[in-house]
């Protein structure tokens, strides 16, 4: 990977004093501030790295923030918009906003931190240091400028169904991550919860699935691969897709209508207005696939799960 531009680490803390207030890109401006978003200077090179995410090309991010004497407001940011960076470095809530993580930001704690599919990457502004899963990343720092935590593509290389490649040519700087979002399963799953207006819980493995629901029958030998995102006690919008293990779908469809019931009986006197939804839930299968969806538009879902197995085939 080339560094040569200027050092990461000169820059970052060169920007410190000035940024640490501002790292995640969810800043409370003050009101002369406010019509200006994120602007970079006229003079400023602007950021022309090509990022990829399990094939899909990330031009923007967007994100809400406080306002003090406003409320909130909305933000999106193109990646064109944003100043040039050392090579090699990336923004990092736009990368795990666009992998279905999450961005959050600590001023108390002086630390920003991104979620990315069971990986937490945090970013202690006093010194810039990294950690992954608490663990610190040695030879790695963040950039802070402008509003926004920058990290190097490499701190994705090692971790488990994650992947760099560097397409760099030309001069232009490129790169392609994939994460384990990339894979089949996951991609369906997440498109039939946009499609479908599903509002997503916690996501758990089969085998975490059997710990949380063992007890009402539900076995991770029922499947051979799938994802669950399960509801919050204030909704109950599911999703369990996978690939039925062979003679087991009785199984499975006895566990999924115990669980049913369950949220019938519990939305009828609480919070009865997602009571139809649970009314409405549809377990189906497709080529050895299935789904089961409590959600709000669980005809559109199905429809995505048929005609996404159907082109597998």
């Amino acid at each position: 990977m080339n560094f040569k531009r200027v050092s990461a680490l000169v820059l970052a803390l060169a920007m410190t004093a000035s940024t640490a207030a501002h790292a995640a890109g969810d800043t409370e401006p003050t009101q002369e501030d406010r019509p200006l978003l994120i602007s970079a200077s006229p003079d400023t090179e602007h950021y022309d790295t090509v990022i990829t995410i399990n094939g899909e090309r990330l031009e923007s991010y967007t994100y809400s923030r406080e306002v003090p004497g406003w409320g909130s407001e909305t933000v999106t940011v193109q990646l064109s918009e944003l100043p040039r960076v050392a090579a090699g470095y990336v923004p990092m809530r736009a990368v795990a906003q666009a992998d279905h993580g999450s961005a959050s930001w600590f001023s108390g704690d002086s630390q920003s931190s991104f979620y990315m599919n069971g990986v937490r990457f945090t970013v202690h502004f006093e010194d810039l240091s990294v950690e992954v899963n608490g663990e610190t990343a040695g030879g790695v720092s963040a950039l802070l400028i402008d509003g926004v935590t920058y990290l190097p593509v490499s701190v994705f290389e090692g971790l488990e169904g994650f992947s760099v490649t560097d397409n760099s040519e030309n001069g232009v700087e490129s790169y392609e991550i994939g994460t384990p979002n990339g894979a089949p399963l996951m991609k369906l799953a997440y498109q039939i919860v946009e499609d479908s207006a599903m509002l997503k819980g916690s996501q758990r493995s089969m085998e975490e699935l059997e710990e949380w629901y063992g007890e009402l029958g539900f076995k991770a030998e029922f499947t051979t691969e799938g994802v669950a995102f399960l509801p919050m006690n204030t909704f109950p919008d599911t999703l369990i897709l996978g690939k039925l293990a062979e003679g087991q779908e009785e199984g499975l469809e006895a566990f999924l209508e115990e669980y049913r019931s369950g949220k019938e009986q519990t939305f009828s006197w609480y919070l009865g207005q997602h009571l139809p939804k649970v009314q409405n839930a549809r377990f189906v299968t497709e080529g050895g696939w299935f789904l089961f969806l409590i959600a709000e538009n669980v005809e559109a879902g199905v429809e995505t799960f048929r005609a996404a197995v159907r082109e597998m085939e």
